[in-house]
């Protein structure tokens, strides 16, 4: 078997080498990035332009541990958060088409783009002399691991005089920073921007950008601890498809949509329902099977990523999943995976004689439309087998309703019992043609040193098809983070660590390394040379599993044994991470940035002091 083994770790680098069929960029190229720049959207040519704006939407990577800036030759998913604000974009033109302003987009993706350097934003004041047009720099949906990467790149934008919003969850949820961001003029935008884009940019345009923006105009929605204030966006405008975006992605055929925001549950570690509130709100199901049409038969997509956190508590997946499988049966090709809670699919067998319940026929429809629609996979946050972690962070749902409040039960019964949930979670799906990929985290507190490869063998057991593991974090924005902050159980605040790969605040029960190993231990047992060549081996014998799942899977499953095995995260990372000089972490904290970027001040490109430009 270890002979396998060693000719399975080739046959991989084989693989990814043959899959994604592109040889190594000469070595020109990888320096030529600092000087390139996407092309902006061309103008209209009915448009009348008094006053132009290039707005640059810059989604920031994170820096890898060596403190190079994470640059892929191929991503592997595309960011919803570039695309939406795109639209917002479009929006904003419609309405002031006859006002003599238009904006521009560009997208710029650091993972997939490459590394922005200081020679890159000399090139962005250029073009912007050249062209006779005001640039906005966007740092956009900056999730708290990028944050150091967002808030450097910001800093030096700028101290070049640019005008910079910095927006996204870590912002949204953690107060200290939007505080220091402010103090430093960057301009913050808490939440969602559909209801704040027009706002905002009316006023730069009059030179009164504020400090910051938040929702105001919306319907109340709960938290994991208050309310706040979430947008209406039925009929905001979709998702902007950008072809040469997706060109940059090992598939270019395939794109992401959110249908639905929100999260109705209330887990400790999970900020959604804090920035997107717990009431679900959905947009118009109408509007949404028309973009998939249009994306397919104009844009050649043939497979999406849902990236609704519950497409099943949507209050539209039904005719959306209608009108999928009804572009499905008019002879398109069309695939999907989504995000769903176990509660979808964790119906049981009738017995003798008994009725199927509301909710169960509401299960059995969506399962049976899921399919019909084409989803080849559905990711469900299992999380942890362990009850007393489940009823410790309040995913209760995972649950069984007699074991969600009581805490003293004998640790078999219910551990059991949620064994029993997952495997019906998985048997389900499969019997509908759909892979499962599950979510699961180390480090909860009552984790202990071997929960990962005990933990990694149960989902085996169970049957999951693919397992993404996560180390518990405490995030800005969560209950978790609150909690370990009144405590004092922090134990490293460089947020670039926060990635769910390092252990950043105390375990009551095991060390930071116990944890660390933990986390190792359950990816290097489900992704064993072993247990992935038997997986990709015998895929095609799963009962009831489909075409379309059993090719994504083969290549799935190939793709996280290559990533774990190069000590990324799959989620957090693509293919062939390349490396440009220049593009290095100079700076740890926040006052350590704040000096070495802006401590001589805000300075144009030729060294002219200036003060906050207009809007600023």
């Amino acid at each position: 078997m270890s002979v396998l083994v060693a000719a399975f770790g080739g046959a991989v680098a084989v693989f990814v080498w043959v899959v994604f069929r592109r040889a190594a960029s000469a070595a020109g190229e990888l320096g030529a990035v600092a000087d390139a720049l996407p092309t902006a959207v061309p103008l209209r040519p009915d448009a009348i332009v008094c006053r132009t704006l290039r707005v640059y939407f810059i989604k920031p990577s994170k820096y890898d541990d060596a403190g190079w800036v994470q640059w892929f030759w191929k991503g592997v998913l595309p960011n919803n958060t570039l695309t939406v604000l795109a639209a917002l974009n479009d929006t904003y033109n419609q309405l002031r088409r006859d006002q003599g302003v238009y904006l521009e987009t560009v997208i710029w993706d650091e993972q997939v783009d490459g590394p922005i350097l200081p020679a890159t934003i000399r090139a962005i004041q250029e073009k912007a002399l050249e062209d006779g047009v005001e640039v906005v720099v966007g740092l956009a949906g900056v999730q708290t691991n990028q944050y150091p990467r967002g808030r450097d790149l910001a800093f030096q934008f700028r101290r070049a005089g640019f005008p910079v919003l910095f927006g996204g969850f870590h912002v949204s949820g953690h107060p200290e920073t939007r505080v220091f961001l402010e103090d430093c003029g960057i301009t913050t935008v808490v939440g969602e921007a559909e209801t704040i884009w027009c706002e905002l940019l009316d006023d730069y345009l009059r030179g009164e950008l504020r400090p910051s923006y938040s929702v105001t105009d919306g319907i109340r929605a709960k938290t994991g601890s208050g309310e706040i204030t979430v947008p209406v966006i039925t009929g905001a405008q979709l998702p902007a498809i950008s072809d040469p975006y997706l060109h940059r992605f090992a598939s270019s055929n395939m794109t992401t949509l959110d249908t639905s925001r929100g999260c109705p549950f209330t887990c400790s570690y999970c900020s959604v329902k804090n920035v997107m509130g717990r009431t679900m709100r959905a947009r118009d199901p109408e509007a949404v099977v028309r973009w998939i049409r249009d994306a397919g038969d104009h844009h050649g997509i043939r497979s999406l990523f849902i990236v609704d956190d519950d497409f099943f508590r949507s209050p539209t997946w039904e005719p959306i999943l209608e009108g999928m499988a009804a572009y499905r049966r008019d002879g398109h090709e069309l695939t999907f995976m989504m995000q769903v809670d176990a509660e979808a699919a964790a119906f049981g067998a009738l017995g003798p004689g008994e009725s199927p319940s509301s909710q169960r026929r509401k299960c059995e429809r969506f399962l049976e439309l899921s399919a019909a629609a084409g989803c080849y996979s559905a990711f469900v946050g299992f999380e942890t087998f362990n009850p007393q972690n489940l009823l410790a962070t309040t995913k209760v749902q995972n649950l069984e309703k007699e074991h969600r409040r009581r805490k003293d039960e004998a640790a078999d019964g219910a551990l059991a019992a949620v064994k029993e949930k997952y495997r019906r979670v998985v048997h389900n799906w499969h019997r509908h043609g759909v892979a499962v990929h599950c979510g699961y985290m180390i480090g909860f507190p009552f984790d202990g040193p071997e929960c990962g490869r005990q933990s990694a063998e149960w989902l085996l057991e169970v049957g999951v098809d693919l397992a993404s593991f996560f180390v518990v974090t405490p995030l800005p924005g969560t209950e978790d983070h609150d909690r370990a902050v009144r405590d004092g159980t922090i134990l490293d605040w460089d947020f670039n660590n926060y990635d769910s790969q390092h252990m950043v605040s105390h375990h009551p029960r095991m060390t930071t390394a116990e944890v660390v190993q933990a986390y190792r231990d359950a990816y290097l047992t489900f992704y064993s040379g072993r247990n992935t060549l038997r997986s990709l081996l015998t895929l095609h014998r799963v009962p009831g599993l489909g075409r379309e799942a059993r090719s994504a899977m083969w290549r799935q499953r190939a793709y996280y044994y290559y990533s774990y095995r190069a000590g990324r995260h799959p989620m957090l990372g693509g293919i062939w991470q390349r490396r440009l000089p220049g593009a290095r972490r100079e700076v740890l904290t926040d006052e350590e940035a704040r000096g070495h970027y802006l401590g001589g001040g805000i300075v144009s490109a030729e060294g002219v002091r200036l003060g906050m430009p207009a809007g600023a």
